[in-house]
Parts: C-alpha cells; sequence; structure tokens
C-alpha cells in the first residue's frame, strides 16, 4: 500500500472526520434509541387540534412498531401554549420527551409573552401546513367578508371574535384580513378559549359571532350544519367539504397564513437522537393512515426534517416579527 505523504494525510484526517459529524452516528458517535416510555406533550387540551396531531403520531408510531417503548400523550394546556415548553425545558438533552410545536413558539416570543426563543429547543421535523377557517353560526346574517367588513364599519362593538391563542395563526389572519379590509384589529373584541373546539361551541351558543380556527376543530360541525364557513386562508380553494368555501383572496382580502404543525424536542439533543426521531417520523408521514389523515383533516402535508426546518423557522421569525410590529403587538 501506498504511504499517504504528510500533508495528505492529515486532510484525509479532516475528510474523515467531516464525513462522520455530517452522517451523524457514523464512525465516533453511536446510533441512538429510546430505553424509557417516550412522552409526545401537548399543548392543548384533549380534543384540541394539538391534541389530535400528538394522538395521531402516536397511533401510527405505536400500531406500526415504528418505537420500541410506549409513547404517551401528555397535554399541558394554559399558559398561551408556554406550559407544555416549560415542561420540555425541564429534560434538557432527554430525547424522550417532545412537544407539537406550531408558530406560537414564535409568536410568544416576539409578543413577550414568554422568554422561550425556538433556538431554546431542537427542531425535529416540520409536518403539516394548515389553514384558518373564519365560521359563524349557520343562522347568522354574514354571508362572507364583505358582510363581515360592513357590521364591523356600522358597527364596531356589535361583535365578538373567539381564537385559542392571541398571537397564533387564527389571530394573526383574522387580524390582517380585517386590517386589508380598511378595519383597525387592534379594536376588533377578541376573546381567547383554550382550544378551537371551545370557541366553535362558544359561536354556536351565540356567545361570541365569529371565530376564527383551524380546519380539523371545526369541520365536524361544518358537515352538521350547525355552523356555517364564510372564508379560509389557503392561497387557493380547498377539495372535498371545504371545496365551496372562498378564500380570503377571492374575497379581494390579499392574505393567507399556515398554522403549521412539527415536532420539537428539549434543547441539547444530539445529533443521533435527531436523527433518530427524523426517520421515524420520515416512516409516519408514509403510511396510509397519515395520508388518509392529511385527506381527512384538510391538512396539507410537508415534511422538513431538522436543518430545514430550522431555516423555516428563522425566516418565519422576521416575517412574523413584521406583522405583529404592524399590529402594535410586538414587545
Amino acid at each position: 500500500m501506498k504511504a499517504i505523504p504528510g500533508m495528505c494525510y492529515y486532510r484525509a484526517l479532516a475528510m474523515a472526520g467531516a464525513l462522520a459529524f455530517s452522517t451523524g452516528t457514523a464512525w465516533g458517535q453511536a446510533a441512538w434509541k429510546p430505553e424509557k416510555p417516550v412522552e409526545i406533550v401537548t399543548s392543548s387540551a384533549a380534543g384540541g387540534s394539538n391534541d389530535h396531531v400528538a394522538r395521531v403520531i402516536q397511533r401510527i408510531m405505536q400500531d406500526s412498531k415504528l418505537v420500541p417503548v410506549p409513547v404517551s400523550v401528555l397535554n399541558k394546556a394554559g399558559g398561551n401554549q408556554t406550559l407544555s415548553r416549560a415542561y420540555l425545558q425541564a429534560h434538557p438533552g432527554d430525547a424522550h420527551f417532545m412537544d407539537i410545536g406550531n408558530p406560537t413558539l414564535i409568536s410568544n416570543h416576539i409578543m413577550g409573552i414568554t422568554p422561550q426563543h425556538f433556538s431554546d429547543f431542537t427542531a425535529i421535523a416540520l409536518l403539516i401546513n394548515e389553514y384558518s377557517v373564519f365560521t359563524v353560526r349557520a343562522d347568522s346574517p354574514l354571508r362572507n367578508v364583505k358582510d363581515l367588513i360592513a357590521r364591523l364599519k356600522a358597527d364596531p362593538e356589535s361583535l365578538t371574535f373567539g381564537v385559542s391563542n392571541l398571537g397564533g395563526t387564527n389571530h394573526l389572519t383574522l387580524s390582517m384580513a380585517m386590517k386589508a379590509g380598511g378595519i383597525d384589529p387592534r379594536k376588533l373584541k377578541v376573546v381567547v378559549f383554550k382550544t378551537n373546539a371551545e370557541s366553535t361551541t362558544a359561536v354556536m351558543g351565540g356567545h361570541i359571532q365569529m371565530v376564527a380556527a383551524s380546519i380539523p376543530s371545526v369541520i365536524g360541525q361544518i358537515k352538521a350544519g350547525t355552523v356555517r364557513a364564510i372564508a379560509i386562508g389557503d392561497q387557493q380553494r380547498m377539495t372535498g367539504v371545504m371545496a365551496n368555501i372562498p378564500t380570503l383572496r377571492e374575497q379581494g382580502i390579499d392574505v393567507s397564513l399556515s398554522n403549521w404543525r412539527a415536532l420539537i424536542g428539549p434543547k441539547g439533543l444530539t445529533p443521533a437522537q435527531i436523527a433518530y426521531w427524523e426517520n421515524v417520523l420520515a416512516k409516519v408521514v408514509t403510511t396510509d393512515e397519515w395520508k388518509n389523515e392529511l385527506e381527512a383533516q384538510n391538512w396539507d402535508g410537508r415534511f422538513l426534517r431538522n436543518k430545514e426546518f430550522t431555516q423555516y423557522m428563522e425566516k418565519e421569525y422576521v416575517a412574523t416579527k413584521a406583522i405583529l410590529s404592524d399590529m402594535g403587538m410586538a414587545k
């Protein structure tokens, strides 16, 4: 065998080290897998949209035997989604704990609700995009966004809106839509509920006049005819049950925001731990059950691994800060 000259030898070592780092579990780093029960923490109560996503993931992981240990869902509702993340922060470096992340991971920090920044956690994978839908009671005189804006201009105090959290995608979609229609979003009467399901119940009971919510949380009531959707924040019309609901853009309101869902872990996870969960989730999203769930819930499936998801959040932070600053909500 031919000897490697001095400089080439050190270059070869450097290349080997780079390869080991890029492959995560290769060379010096051993593969990782969970050795005790895994908890998927969700910031919504049972029945909430985040809870539903968590339980679908849990079910697929266990039914398909993708994880060698039990997986449970732990509900930590409250604190505008900060309690579940505080729980996650109490387990640094432990990949047996994960949380269902959404855009409040970004907006809460911008608004000063919490010091928790998205970089205080480990991005694992982005899974879905979800869009807001505006719903009213079935017998409401509000038929479209034009009616909504006209009513607010005539009597700003006549309408109360429900959202699940301030600064979340549903609230931002509502606020941006109203601003585009000439309404000051800071003057809207907004009531915050623990879950979208609770706000939808309030609409049906006549306690509030409209709710900006995620599609899965209201689609059952839309099918039952107890509520009526007047607009959706998607970039284009959806199919199926939602096919007849016009987008905001179709109604002259150039607004569209995604309420994404992802899995995040505590800070300090190793490349091997991240790679393990990336690969498990890559298998989850290829199952028939996941694909059926996407269709049933009108979710837009989009899978981004750790690196791409981190870059996505960096851009999202800049864009969200600009929106909230314009609304006077950034601290």
